[in-house]
Parts: structure tokens; C-alpha cells; sequence
């Protein structure tokens, strides 16, 4: 029987009340009354479930890599066979990026896993990458951010940075703004913004990786609390 969705807020509430902040996958499923799965059954992704709950993603907590990898042989058993970075986004208790952000590569995660590799993905052209920026703009009707394509795109932020360098280039290839204008981001979005990269990176980012990987130039952090480091202040990253 599903659960109804008011249950699974109330729960997720009470667990980030409990720990005095929002509650990881792995500790949904050992301290919650219900289970990661079912969250993502409701709500489509644990990122979307903590946002209907008006939580904050836990940041600056680094998982261990052997939890990284004890997850994917969990998952490839759960499927009986080598996951996909697909699948693991869908029904594992990480992100994909997490695991190219530790190991490098999915192959190099699935290696150290334990795992057999799955054959690399056929080299895309650059006509096709930015035919997809073209396609998932019109899709959402704005300019799409890294983060979108992440979520919602049919290729990764690293396939877009190892052909254009940097997502806010193949922007510029494809024809669109690399920013949204300053004075309609919250202040609550750049800091929900760096915690998101915080965890992506397992550690606190720098400028250089806002640049590379955010969805925010590192100039408009600057520009709106004064610095850098009174940007990871108000984010809770010093």
C-alpha cells in the first residue's frame, strides 16, 4: 500500500528535527519508519523529497568509500547484474556524480567495487551535446543549469567538460546566457547551491569549482555576501 505523501514529510521532518539537520540516505533507511526507496517512489528523487520538505541537503559530510562501494554491490545484487550510473541515480542511495567526483569514472567505481565494467558509452559529438542544451531549454523554458541537465538531461556535467571545458561554455556554444541575471537568485538558492556542490565534491569547494562544476559564477557569491568565505560562512562550509 503507498504511503501517503503527508506521512513521508512528517517523518522526514521529525528525523531532521532529531539530528538537527536533514537526514542522509543511509540513515533514513537504519532510523526512518520508512525507506529511501519509498521516498523516491513519492517524490522522483531524494533531492525533490528534501525540497517538498523545506530541508536542507546535509553538506560537508564525506561518505566513506567503502560505504560508496558496499552501495553498488548492494544495488548490482537488488538488479542482478552491473548497475548503470542510470540506475544508481534512480534507485541507489547516491548520486551518480558522487561516485565520478571520488573515483574519477563510473568504470573506476564499478572497478573498485568489485565489480565488472560496463563498456564506455560511444563518444558523442559536439553537435549532439548542444542539441541537447537546444532541446532541454525549450523543455523548461529557460536557459537550463548544469544541475538541470544532471537531473533531467540525457548526458553529465563531466561529458560536457571534457568537450567544452566548463558547462557555462557549452552554453555559449549552444546560443544561450551563461547566467541568469544576479538580482534574481536568492540568497537561499546560492547557498542551497554550494551545499549541493559541497556534497557532490565531499569537500568544501573552492572558487574554482564553482566556476567549473556550479551553476553560479564564484563573482556573484562575492558580489552578494562580500567574499568567498563569508559565502561558505553563510552555507555553514567554513
Amino acid at each position: 500500500m503507498a504511503h501517503q505523501r503527508e506521512d513521508l514529510i512528517i517523518e522526514l521532518q521529525r528525523l531532521a528535527t532529531n539530528l538537527d539537520r536533514g537526514p542522509t540516505p543511509d540513515e533514513i533507511d537504519k532510523l526512518g519508519a520508512y525507506t529511501i526507496a519509498d521516498y523516491r517512489d513519492e517524490f522522483g528523487s531524494w533531492a525533490n523529497a528534501l525540497a517538498v520538505a523545506d530541508i536542507d541537503q546535509p553538506a560537508g559530510r564525506k561518505i566513506p568509500t567503502e560505504s560508496l562501494c558496499a552501495e553498488l554491490r548492494r544495488l548490482a545484487d537488488e538488479l542482478n547484474t552491473t548497475p548503470t550510473g542510470q540506475e544508481m541515480t534512480s534507485h541507489g542511495h547516491h548520486g551518480l556524480q558522487t561516485y565520478t567526483n571520488r573515483f574519477g569514472s563510473w568504470n573506476d567505481a564499478l572497478a573498485a567495487s568489485g565489480l565488472s565494467q560496463k563498456p564506455d558509452r560511444k563518444e558523442r559529438s559536439d553537435q549532439e551535446l548542444l542539441a541537447e542544451i537546444e532541446r532541454l531549454a525549450e523543455e523548461l523554458g529557460r536557459t537550463p543549469s548544469s544541475r538541470d541537465m544532471a537531473e533531467h538531461g540525457s548526458f553529465g556535467r563531466i561529458t560536457y567538460r571534457k568537450h567544452f571545458d566548463s558547462w557555462n561554455k557549452a552554453l555559449e556554444a549552444a546560443g544561450f546566457d551563461r547566467r541568469r541575471p544576479k538580482n534574481k537568485i536568492s540568497e537561499a538558492e546560492l547557498v542551497t547551491e554550494l551545499r549541493r556542490l559541497a556534497e557532490a565534491l565531499d569537500t568544501i569547494p573552492t572558487t574554482d569549482d564553482m566556476q567549473r562544476d556550479g551553476e553560479f559564477s564564484p563573482g556573484t557569491y562575492i558580489n552578494r555576501f562580500g567574499s568567498w568565505n563569508a559565502a561558505l560562512d553563510a552555507a555553514d562550509l567554513d
